[in-house]
């Protein structure tokens, strides 16, 4: 509540920003007010976080973007490979900001992935860098990215974001419409396209020509959240629909079986949630 950030857990790559690797909270006397808050620089503070697999990152005040821990695929967006926040003098004043690379844009919202991130901006535009083989970052390529393109992503003529989720390898928007689009890999439907083909990687198809996902006749999406290899939407009347990986019954429809992997599993034949 004082807009500070606390991180705890796993520590290998720095993903705490304390300057080392040492895990926290898996001991006694780690936690309250043993726990150092992350260093975000003089003055800063933050208004949103994200954590993904071995990093994090953070919206600060000023609605500037940084980011620490694991960076072997370009996820932290400093144009560098060298993880930070895993050694001292890191954090702070000496871990820079991000370069969104568009004059005077700012941070809106953030996510980030396994490997790779996703910030809307405060033009409803998105900008993904990182890991990017399974076409993730929606760029028509296989390439990973260690900073932030020039141009944003293309999700359909005139169409902008309204919010973004990334899961492991796949991420996905809500957009003005209230439809939604979904781009990376597809190996469990997680895309929700009736098929297996990943999109935004120039082989299966970029965001700019995918279809909606259908949620169904005459439904639309309130917010999305994106899993491992699955993806769950709140619609416009408050149900909730899954789709893609069900190994372990995440999808919330009493019966195993992948969705979205094959047609006819999404709109109507995609039942809800019950709560």
């Amino acid at each position: 509540d004082n807009s500070s950030v606390k991180c705890w857990g796993s520590n290998a790559s720095g993903q705490l920003g304390l300057g080392h690797t040492n895990s926290r909270g898996d001991e006694l006397n780690q936690m309250g007010d043993n726990l150092p808050a992350v260093d975000l620089g003089t003055g800063r503070t933050a208004t949103a976080i994200a954590a993904g697999y071995q990093h994090t990152c953070a919206i600060l005040d000023n609605s500037s973007i940084k980011c620490w821990g694991l960076n072997d695929e370009g996820q932290l967006g400093l144009n560098a490979d060298d993880s930070r926040g895993d050694e001292p003098d890191e954090m702070g004043d000496n871990l820079p900001a991000i370069d969104l690379k568009s004059t005077g844009r700012t941070a809106a919202s953030i996510t980030t992935g396994d490997k790779h991130t996703c910030v809307m901006d405060d033009n409803a535009s998105i900008k993904c860098w990182g890991y990017g083989y399974y076409g993730q970052l929606g760029r028509g390529d296989q390439k990973s990215y260690n900073k932030p393109p020039q141009n944003v992503l293309e999700l359909g003529s005139g169409r902008n974001a309204k919010a973004i989720t990334a899961g492991d390898m796949h991420t996905c928007a809500i957009l003005d419409n209230s439809s939604i689009k979904c781009w990376g890999l597809n190996d469990s439907g997680q895309l929700g396209q009736g098929d297996t083909n990943n999109r935004g990687d120039g082989i299966g198809g970029n965001p700019n020509n995918l279809p909606s996902i259908d949620l169904g006749s005459g439904k639309t999406a309130r917010a999305i959240s994106a899993g491992d290899r699955h993806t769950c939407a709140i619609l416009d009347n408050a149900s909730i629909k899954c789709w893609g990986s069900n190994i372990s019954g995440e999808l919330g429809i009493g019966e195993p079986g992948n969705r979205g992997d094959n047609s006819s599993e999404m709109g109507d034949n995609l039942p809800v949630i019950s709560l």
